[in-house]
């Protein structure tokens, strides 16, 4: 395991990669791994990079998703495949595309515990009524998934 901080836009992120792909990014405001920093993996570094500034809107990355199982893996995989920058889905709405229609809270579970924010873009599932949702990162979790949402240019979204 590799495990180094990387900057962005929204505050120092620590980024995990395996031998399989990446592993873990812990947003700013999130329990942060243990462990000593390595030179960044600089195919992860440069694509994280690019996707901060804008530049970069799907990541071409292997992901090791070891450990995550059943309908949160699925509903996970739904979401980087089926949800590009500037969409986005109700908790309902991944649920269905994931195969269980009535797995609403599951699906919102899934995004609570998804160890790849950004790569696997769950600030891009939102609550029904045009509610934003919660999200991970912390007290200032909220804000952040505006400031993600916004700069894709998904506006009017309620707290």
């Amino acid at each position: 395991m590799r495990l180094w901080r990387q900057d962005s836009p929204f505050g120092e992120v620590t980024v995990v990669v395996s031998d399989r792909g990446i592993r873990e990014i812990s947003l700013p405001g999130d329990d942060q791994p243990d462990g000593g920093a390595a030179l960044p993996d600089r195919r992860v570094a440069r694509q994280l990079d690019d996707w901060f500034a804008g530049t970069r809107h799907a990541f071409d990355l292997e992901l090791d998703l070891e450990g995550v199982e059943g309908f949160r893996r699925v509903a996970l995989e739904t979401l980087a495949r089926e949800v590009q920058w500037g969409e986005t889905v109700t908790y309902g709405e991944l649920a269905d595309l994931a195969g269980r229609p009535r797995a609403a809270r599951a699906a919102g579970s899934a995004m609570r515990d998804n160890p790849l924010p950004f790569v696997i873009p769950c600030h891009r599932v939102v609550a029904a009524g045009g509610r934003i949702g919660g999200y991970g990162g912390g007290r200032n979790a909220v804000a952040l998934k505006r400031r993600l949402l916004e700069r894709e240019g998904v506006t009017g979204l309620r707290s």
